[in-house]
């Protein structure tokens, strides 16, 4: 069984917190981790149960728990939602140099072994290097 210490939660939530940030810094959307023993209902006093994220108004556990590659992807499902909710269209969509129309990338419907985007159903990117991903692919991501 792992053991999971308050320096290895504080570890684990910032990488996660560093690979999301860079993926949706041009949203406009942040987003926050605090320990919240009563959010998992589970009598743990700092476990990893207890890390929520917090995006404005909208919080969910982080899922630690289930590794960093797992809470990754959820907390990018989870924003990526809340990127098109606040915004009324998809995100993020992908055009090429000339403008043209490529496709909008997408995270599996079950968290993967490594957190990744998906173009058409294929592994575009990992969580955390989309910029780069899309700059290096000479792609865009279309301006909100």
């Amino acid at each position: 069984m792992e053991t999971w210490t308050e320096d290895r939660i504080a570890s684990a939530t910032q990488f996660v917190a560093e690979r999301i940030s860079a993926d949706f810094v041009e949203t406009g959307l942040t987003i926050e981790f605090r320990i919240d023993p009563q959010w998992s209902g589970v009598d743990v006093s700092r476990g990893p149960e207890s890390v929520v994220a917090v995006r404005g108004g909208h919080e969910f556990p982080l899922h630690l728990e289930g590794g960093t590659e797992q809470a990754c992807w959820y907390a990018a499902y989870q924003m990526q939602d809340d990127v098109m909710g606040e915004h009324g269209r998809p995100w993020p969509e992908l055009v090429d140099n000339s403008g043209g129309y490529v496709g909008v990338l997408s995270l599996p419907g079950e968290p993967p072994q490594i957190a990744a985007w998906e173009l058409a159903g294929q592994p575009f990117c990992a969580v955390g290097h989309l910029q780069r991903a899309c700059a290096a692919a000479g792609l865009k991501i279309k301006s909100l």
